[in-house]
Protein backbone atom coordinates (compact mmCIF):
# COMPACT_ATOMS: atom_id res chain seq x y z
CA UNK A 1 0.00 0.00 0.00
CA UNK A 2 3.07 2.38 0.65
CA UNK A 3 4.18 1.73 -2.52
CA UNK A 4 0.91 2.57 -4.18
CA UNK A 5 0.66 5.76 -2.56
CA UNK A 6 4.43 6.47 -3.72
CA UNK A 7 3.39 5.76 -7.24
CA UNK A 8 0.09 7.85 -6.92
CA UNK A 9 2.01 10.90 -5.60
CA UNK A 10 4.81 10.01 -7.58
CA UNK A 11 2.11 10.37 -10.59
CA UNK A 12 0.31 13.35 -9.24
CA UNK A 13 3.95 15.19 -9.15
CA UNK A 14 4.47 14.36 -12.64
CA UNK A 15 1.09 15.53 -13.83
CA UNK A 16 1.34 18.81 -11.61
CA UNK A 17 5.00 19.22 -13.29
CA UNK A 18 3.94 18.53 -17.01
CA UNK A 19 0.98 20.71 -16.44
CA UNK A 20 3.52 23.82 -15.02
CA UNK A 21 6.09 23.08 -17.75
CA UNK A 22 2.75 23.23 -20.70
CA UNK A 23 1.77 26.38 -18.74
CA UNK A 24 4.71 28.34 -18.75
CA UNK A 25 5.22 27.87 -22.27
CA UNK A 26 1.90 28.93 -23.34
CA UNK A 27 2.38 32.17 -21.77
CA UNK A 28 5.72 32.58 -23.28
CA UNK A 29 5.57 35.29 -25.68
CA UNK A 30 7.20 38.46 -27.25
CA UNK A 31 5.21 42.05 -26.02
CA UNK A 32 5.69 45.66 -27.18
CA UNK A 33 3.43 48.74 -26.60
CA UNK A 34 3.23 52.00 -27.19
CA UNK A 35 1.19 54.66 -25.50
CA UNK A 36 -0.07 57.97 -26.84
CA UNK A 37 0.47 60.60 -23.81
CA UNK A 38 -2.58 62.25 -21.87
CA UNK A 39 -5.40 63.84 -24.18
CA UNK A 40 -6.69 66.99 -23.08
CA UNK A 41 -11.15 67.68 -23.94
CA UNK A 42 -12.33 71.42 -22.82
CA UNK A 43 -15.48 72.73 -24.23
CA UNK A 44 -15.83 76.51 -25.78
CA UNK A 45 -17.96 79.23 -24.75
CA UNK A 46 -20.71 81.55 -25.48
CA UNK A 47 -21.35 84.66 -23.23
CA UNK A 48 -23.25 88.05 -23.37
CA UNK A 49 -23.74 90.71 -20.96
CA UNK A 50 -24.68 94.20 -21.68
CA UNK A 51 -23.24 97.46 -19.67
CA UNK A 52 -27.21 98.10 -18.33
CA UNK A 53 -26.01 97.71 -14.91
CA UNK A 54 -29.43 96.14 -13.96
CA UNK A 55 -31.39 98.86 -14.68
CA UNK A 56 -34.21 99.88 -17.55
CA UNK A 57 -32.97 101.58 -21.04
CA UNK A 58 -36.71 103.40 -21.24
CA UNK A 59 -38.67 104.63 -18.36
CA UNK A 60 -41.27 107.00 -19.86
CA UNK A 61 -44.47 108.22 -19.33
CA UNK A 62 -47.15 110.93 -19.81
CA UNK A 63 -46.16 110.50 -23.58
CA UNK A 64 -48.15 112.83 -25.73
CA UNK A 65 -48.57 111.90 -30.15
CA UNK A 66 -45.41 112.45 -31.87
CA UNK A 67 -43.26 111.86 -28.50
CA UNK A 68 -40.57 110.25 -29.33
CA UNK A 69 -37.26 108.64 -26.73
CA UNK A 70 -33.96 106.99 -27.78
CA UNK A 71 -32.03 104.68 -25.08
CA UNK A 72 -28.47 102.81 -26.44
CA UNK A 73 -27.18 99.92 -24.48
CA UNK A 74 -24.16 97.82 -25.51
CA UNK A 75 -23.81 94.27 -25.78
CA UNK A 76 -20.48 92.62 -25.19
CA UNK A 77 -19.70 88.85 -26.77
CA UNK A 78 -17.14 87.26 -24.35
CA UNK A 79 -17.26 83.68 -25.51
CA UNK A 80 -14.92 81.51 -27.14
CA UNK A 81 -16.77 80.28 -30.19
CA UNK A 82 -18.22 81.97 -33.08
CA UNK A 83 -22.11 82.79 -32.90
CA UNK A 84 -24.81 84.63 -34.25
CA UNK A 85 -26.49 87.04 -31.82
CA UNK A 86 -30.20 87.90 -31.83
CA UNK A 87 -32.78 90.20 -30.61
CA UNK A 88 -36.04 89.18 -29.13
CA UNK A 89 -38.85 90.76 -27.02
CA UNK A 90 -41.57 90.14 -24.69
CA UNK A 91 -44.51 92.66 -23.39
CA UNK A 92 -44.36 91.81 -19.66
CA UNK A 93 -47.34 94.02 -18.35
CA UNK A 94 -49.36 96.54 -20.11
CA UNK A 95 -52.82 97.06 -21.83
CA UNK A 96 -51.64 96.93 -25.43
CA UNK A 97 -49.84 100.52 -25.94
CA UNK A 98 -47.19 98.50 -28.06
CA UNK A 99 -49.72 98.60 -31.06
CA UNK A 100 -49.01 102.36 -30.66
CA UNK A 101 -45.54 102.91 -30.68
CA UNK A 102 -43.42 103.19 -33.52
CA UNK A 103 -40.07 101.23 -32.72
CA UNK A 104 -36.64 101.60 -34.16
CA UNK A 105 -33.81 99.40 -33.91
CA UNK A 106 -29.92 99.92 -35.35
CA UNK A 107 -26.72 98.12 -34.45
CA UNK A 108 -23.82 100.46 -34.37
CA UNK A 109 -20.53 100.16 -34.45
CA UNK A 110 -18.02 101.95 -31.43
CA UNK A 111 -20.14 102.81 -28.16
CA UNK A 112 -23.23 104.62 -27.25
CA UNK A 113 -21.57 107.99 -26.31
CA UNK A 114 -19.33 107.28 -30.26
CA UNK A 115 -22.33 105.80 -32.16
CA UNK A 116 -20.71 104.78 -35.36
CA UNK A 117 -21.53 103.05 -39.05
CA UNK A 118 -25.27 101.64 -38.55
CA UNK A 119 -27.09 98.28 -39.18
CA UNK A 120 -30.70 98.60 -39.54
CA UNK A 121 -32.37 95.93 -36.86
CA UNK A 122 -35.72 96.79 -36.45
CA UNK A 123 -37.71 99.38 -38.94
CA UNK A 124 -41.17 100.90 -38.29
CA UNK A 125 -41.55 101.89 -41.68
CA UNK A 126 -40.34 98.20 -42.36
CA UNK A 127 -41.25 96.07 -40.12
CA UNK A 128 -43.67 97.60 -38.02
CA UNK A 129 -44.18 99.11 -34.33
CA UNK A 130 -43.26 97.92 -30.95
CA UNK A 131 -46.42 95.45 -31.10
CA UNK A 132 -45.15 93.35 -34.02
CA UNK A 133 -41.87 93.29 -32.59
CA UNK A 134 -42.84 91.62 -29.68
CA UNK A 135 -45.51 89.48 -31.63
CA UNK A 136 -42.89 88.18 -34.42
CA UNK A 137 -39.46 88.08 -32.84
CA UNK A 138 -39.76 86.08 -29.73
CA UNK A 139 -36.53 84.07 -29.34
CA UNK A 140 -33.82 83.14 -30.88
CA UNK A 141 -35.16 81.14 -34.11
CA UNK A 142 -37.45 84.02 -34.77
CA UNK A 143 -34.98 86.93 -33.89
CA UNK A 144 -33.88 89.86 -35.71
CA UNK A 145 -30.48 90.67 -36.62
CA UNK A 146 -27.80 88.11 -36.89
CA UNK A 147 -24.75 90.23 -35.33
CA UNK A 148 -21.64 87.81 -35.81
CA UNK A 149 -19.19 88.03 -33.05
CA UNK A 150 -15.30 86.98 -33.80
CA UNK A 151 -14.45 85.81 -29.82
CA UNK A 152 -11.75 87.94 -28.86
CA UNK A 153 -12.31 90.34 -32.17
CA UNK A 154 -12.41 94.35 -32.35
CA UNK A 155 -16.41 93.77 -32.87
CA UNK A 156 -17.00 91.88 -29.46
CA UNK A 157 -18.88 95.22 -27.94
CA UNK A 158 -21.88 96.92 -29.97
CA UNK A 159 -24.10 99.84 -29.22
CA UNK A 160 -27.63 99.04 -29.94
CA UNK A 161 -29.59 102.04 -30.05
CA UNK A 162 -33.71 102.24 -29.81
CA UNK A 163 -36.23 104.44 -30.51
CA UNK A 164 -39.68 104.49 -29.50
CA UNK A 165 -42.32 107.39 -30.33
CA UNK A 166 -45.76 107.56 -29.58
CA UNK A 167 -48.13 107.24 -32.89
CA UNK A 168 -51.41 110.10 -33.05
CA UNK A 169 -53.62 107.41 -32.46
CA UNK A 170 -56.56 108.57 -30.01
CA UNK A 171 -57.06 105.03 -29.01
CA UNK A 172 -53.30 104.92 -27.48
CA UNK A 173 -54.54 107.32 -24.68
CA UNK A 174 -54.01 105.85 -21.02
CA UNK A 175 -52.58 102.66 -22.34
CA UNK A 176 -49.00 101.36 -20.81
CA UNK A 177 -47.01 98.52 -21.82
CA UNK A 178 -43.72 97.12 -19.97
CA UNK A 179 -41.37 95.48 -22.80
CA UNK A 180 -37.87 93.55 -21.92
CA UNK A 181 -35.95 92.64 -24.78
CA UNK A 182 -33.21 89.91 -24.97
CA UNK A 183 -30.13 88.98 -26.82
CA UNK A 184 -29.18 85.84 -27.15
CA UNK A 185 -26.12 84.10 -28.80
CA UNK A 186 -26.22 80.48 -30.38
CA UNK A 187 -22.77 78.93 -31.19
CA UNK A 188 -22.15 78.64 -35.68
Amino acid sequence: MTTTRVRIGAAVIAVLAAFLMAFQATNAAFSAQTTNAPNAFGAGSVALSDNDAGSAMFNVSNMAPGDSSTGCIEVTYSGSLNPEVRLFGTATAGDGLEAFLDLTVVRGTGTCAAFGTSTAVWTNGTDGDLGVFIGSATNYTSGQDNWQPTGGGPDDTVPYQFTVALQDNNAAQGKTVTATFTWEAQNL
